[in-house]
């Protein structure tokens, strides 16, 4: 009997009860694909972000103060100043190897740089371009400058890491040296050929950067790195990040270790890497977390916007079905039904609507979801099914709050009064 009633008032009524679930329905897509966006795109948001550059410095924890000069590190090489290359496949076997996208080691050597007629006395960077490092047996990880700084522009070629007479030059030492790609300058007596002109947009346009072991063999540092630059997915920064390790609570400490903070990959790399410091790059994190949590209320103000609207239109309908139906809710009073069950009636065809709207927004949410990455990202978002009991859920919840004042209303209707008139 009471399926019956909520069945025929939900087809006698079918324009009113459309706008409802077209509502619940729109307001639900949105959180829907908004869900699904923070879900599965995340990861590619952070990607993007990651052009800034590394976030994630490691150098030999017996350096002394820092001497820089032109973002170019002079300080001299003492007892224990260098990390070993062989120790860099250990950032690919931390517990958040996943989350290190890419890296780069660096060397400084002082040399005297020729082309034709120009000579000068510079600081050539060894590093790795593209270098494959086997992890594993079965797993081999390209790493380098081009996956590190992928907005970095070469005119001409990135050098081949296997190349040991190929080298890149900064576009404003270019200029004072006057040189261009394909052409053969000498570094410390030994030839090299520049097959790219580097603009970084940084100090490195005033550096002259070659393959790390020809670099190596130029200082007589075989085996030797001086810093490592990583570039991680990491999660904006809050007050547990503020907190020193060693002075946390147990529980803090487990929350903080468990979480990819800058700080957290940095500690593994600590740990991982013997006598290396790792430090967050802040002026990178930190920007990166404030775009993200930007974002982040972007999001959920466009959510609580559409759900908001959801429960306003759903209110306004079902204000109006009261009215309408003033005159049978009074003599569905007379006859002996209680507010309890005049309230079900209402509740559960607003149940029903907000089911419906949840499922029908879900599903229109996937698909909006999915064509708003195609755009942006270039890449299809996943269909993610555990959201679907979650929008149907939310979808009742907004039906049902939106119900809550028509039905109060409908509770004071008197079947004296109504009778009557």
């Amino acid at each position: 009997m009471l399926s019956r009633i909520i069945g025929r008032s939900l087809v006698r009524r079918r324009r009113r009860k459309l706008l409802s679930l077209a509502a619940v329905a729109l307001g639900i897509t949105v959180a829907t694909a908004v869900a699904t966006i923070a879900l599965d795109v995340g990861d590619r948001v952070g990607r993007e972000l990651r052009s800034f550059g590394a976030n994630i410095s490691v150098t030999p924890a017996a350096d002394g103060l820092p001497v820089e000069i032109g973002g170019v590190d002079y300080r001299p090489a003492g007892s224990g100043a260098f990390l070993a290359e062989r120790d860099l496949v250990q950032l690919k076997r931390i517990f958040w190897r996943n989350n290190i996208t890419a890296f780069a080691p660096f060397l400084y050597v002082p040399a005297l740089v020729q082309a034709g007629t120009h000579s000068l006395a510079t600081v050539v960077v060894g590093t790795w371009f593209a270098h494959p490092m086997a992890v594993s047996k079965s797993e081999t990880f390209v790493t380098g400058l081009a996956q590190l700084h992928p907005a970095w522009r070469v005119d001409g070629a990135w050098p081949e890491d296997g190349n040991a007479s190929a080298c890149l030059v900064g576009r404003r030492l270019a200029r004072s040296l006057d040189v261009h790609a394909g052409q053969s300058i000498t570094i410390g007596g030994t030839a090299f050929t520049v097959t790219g002109i580097l603009d970084a947009g940084g100090a490195e346009d005033d550096q002259l950067l070659a393959p790390l072991e020809p670099v190596q063999k130029l200082g007589g540092l075989e085996g030797k790195v001086r810093q490592i630059e990583v570039s991680a997915l990491t999660k904006p920064d809050d007050n547990l990040t503020r907190t020193d390790p060693s002075q946390m609570s147990a529980a803090d400490f487990e929350r903080w270790s468990c979480a990819n903070y800058a700080s957290t990959v940095a500690y593994q790399i600590q740990q991982a890497i013997p006598g290396s410091e790792a430090q967050p790059v802040y002026h990178v994190s930190e920007t990166e977390g404030r775009i993200m949590n930007r974002v982040s209320v972007v999001m959920w103000i466009l959510v609580v916007a559409g759900l908001i609207t959801a429960g306003l239109a759903v209110a306004s309908m079902m204000l109006a079905s009261v009215l309408e139906r003033h005159t049978e809710i009074g003599l569905f009073k007379s006859l002996g039904a209680t507010d309890t069950r005049v309230a079900t009636l209402f509740l559960l065809e607003a149940s029903a609507l907000g089911g419906l709207g949840g499922i029908v927004g879900y599903l229109a949410g996937s698909l909006l979801a999915r064509r708003l990455a195609v755009t942006v990202f270039g890449l299809p978002s996943s269909v993610h099914w555990v959201l679907f009991p979650a929008a149907v859920a939310v979808a009742v919840a907004v039906a049902l709050i939106g119900s809550a004042v028509p039905l109060a209303r409908a509770l004071k209707v008197s079947p004296a009064v109504v009778l009557r008139d």
